[in-house]
């Protein structure tokens, strides 16, 4: 019989195994897709932010 910590450490390896073969593999086209547009309404909203900043300080400025 095998001890408690063979045990623990071949499932640990197990685990490490499994966790490293999904992160092998490629995302499908859609997710790809999906984190493009997510970016592109980033960086859009990034955009959005430093041109209202300075109205938004203006008012802050003056209440």
């Amino acid at each position: 019989m095998k001890s408690k910590d063979d045990m623990q450490q071949r499932l640990g390896l197990g685990l490490k195994n499994m966790y490293l073969s999904v992160l092998e593999e490629p995302l499908p086209d859609d997710m790809l897709a999906l984190l493009d547009q997510l970016d592109d309404a980033d960086d859009n909203g990034d955009k959005n932010d430093k041109n209202n900043g300075a109205s938004r300080s203006g008012l802050n400025d003056q209440g």
